[in-house]
């Protein structure tokens, strides 16, 4: 009973705990991709280097109508993006000031969502040049709403501009840094403010149907609309990328101003340096020559959400692994005790015939059964935990500052696959039979003459 339960409550607290870390990774990337980079975004390749307002992506709607035809797209939306100084007649602070298209926005975008309803509404076709700010923007520039808003920005052509601007709604996410950083504004009025064409943007992003999968779609994007040019400031940026000089070097006999297709840059390249070394660099072979229009997926955007997803299976070994080693030692003392408690009887059964190797697999079987029916009722624990937490989710309000901080929600709703449970029993079992294996050698060794005479 002791192992049965060391094992089943140690099993509880591992498979809790990833579920818990599955929870706040899933619920990061479902806000990350859902309200902040969406599946995938297209912009002007040397917007990405310098974002200066002159480097827009012209013909949007085109393009836009045209991604829209694709089975694999819920949605797009365009947007145009200035860094701007906002101020209220008490304070000052700058961010990212975003022109949306509201009704396209709600498409791509849950942001409308998380607005309270006595912190205004979202941004509508009615009104003069209303915005959109964050409950931290408010905050500090100390205004509530239906407040005016300066805001100071540069125009498309260089020159500065000011507009006045109303405050009609105050959102709020679970990402402090996303909020503290972003406004909305419609996309006409950015556009008489800032001088642009409304058929041009900084930034085109897609909403996939499965919002993850991205890889046939950047592909099919990249060839229609990215060109590779192996100029001078690509050779520059290779100059400081992680790219061998041996293979800048060959890269430098083959520069041109001539501008390539995704499949005829491959080729080149392929021809120039050997498929190997191509494929071992390929991505930034890639990067470091993207002219016109650049496609990034929703892991591009934000590589450490991406290097966190790819943890949590190894998480999981990480975690249920740690508990399995300390309880192994556990289930090792006791099955050594029930041993030398049986000196006598397993004497006996030696004695009148029973060889050594049935000896050592029936320890070993008695110890994998013990593990089993702990590891069971740990899954049973851990599957009913999970269930109670997943409904109502985990309240971690006391921390929620911090929470918000690093981007996660402060409510987790806890969360784990069945392929992990069957990882987890193989665990078990794996511990099971090393745990057994000294106890079952000690059995093994004894004299059945002299293990028949001890008391």
């Amino acid at each position: 009973m002791v192992v049965i339960l060391a094992v089943g409550f140690g099993l509880l607290a591992g498979i809790f705990s990833v579920a818990l870390m599955n929870g706040m990774i899933l619920q990061r990337l479902s806000s990350a991709i859902n309200i902040e980079v969406g599946s995938m975004q297209l912009h002007n390749s040397k917007y990405l280097e310098n974002s200066e307002p002159q480097f827009t992506i012209p013909e949007t709607d085109k393009i836009i109508e045209n991604i829209k035809q694709n089975e694999a797209v819920a949605a797009v939306a365009k947007h145009y993006k200035m860094e701007c100084m906002l101020s209220s007649n008490r304070a000052a602070t700058g961010l990212n000031l975003v022109g949306i298209n509201p009704e396209e926005e709600k498409m791509v975008s849950q942001l409308y969502q998380f607005i309270a309803d006595s912190n205004g509404t979202y941004l509508t076709n009615e009104g003069r040049n209303p915005i959109l700010i964050s409950t931290k923007t408010a905050e500090k520039l100390k205004i509530k709403l239906r407040n005016k808003i300066i805001v100071n920005g540069v125009k498309k052509d260089g020159t500065s501009t000011k507009a006045s601007f109303r405050v009609v709604g105050i959102y709020r996410t679970s990402n402090s840094m996303f909020d503290q950083g972003n406004a909305f504004i419609r996309y006409d009025d950015a556009a008489k403010i800032f001088g642009f064409d409304t058929n041009e943007s900084h930034e085109i992003v897609i909403l996939n149907k499965e919002f993850t999968e991205t890889k046939e779609l950047k592909e099919l994007l990249q060839n229609q609309y990215t060109k590779y040019k192996l100029n001078d400031q690509a050779l520059l940026r290779a100059r400081n990328d992680s790219i061998p000089l041996a293979i800048y070097n060959q890269l430098a006999k083959a520069k041109s101003d001539e501008l390539f297709t995704k499949e005829a840059y491959e080729s080149k390249l392929q021809e120039i340096l050997g498929k190997s070394d191509f494929e071992v660099y390929e991505d930034n072979l890639l990067q470091i020559a993207e002219s016109g229009t650049s496609v990034m997926t929703w892991d591009e955007s934000s590589p450490d959400l991406a290097m966190m997803t790819t943890w949590i299976d190894l998480m999981l070994f990480i975690f249920v692994g740690i508990i399995l080693l300390a309880l192994g030692f556990g289930i090792v003392n006791t099955m050594l005790m029930v041993v030398l408690e049986r000196t006598k009887e397993l004497g006996m059964l030696m004695a009148i015939g029973m060889n050594r190797r049935k000896v050592f697999k029936m320890i070993l079987l008695e110890t994998v059964m013990l593990s089993l029916t702990g590891g069971v009722l740990g899954m049973i624990l851990s599957l009913g935990a999970i269930a109670i937490f997943k409904e109502n989710g985990l309240n971690l309000n006391a921390f929620a500052e911090g929470f918000e901080g690093m981007g996660y929600a402060s409510i987790i709703y806890p969360t784990i696959s069945v392929l992990n449970y069957i990882e987890v029993t193989l665990m078990v079992v794996f511990t099971g039979i090393l745990a057994s294996i000294y106890p079952a050698r000690r059995a093994t060794k004894l004299n059945p003459a002299e293990a028949v005479r001890s008391e």
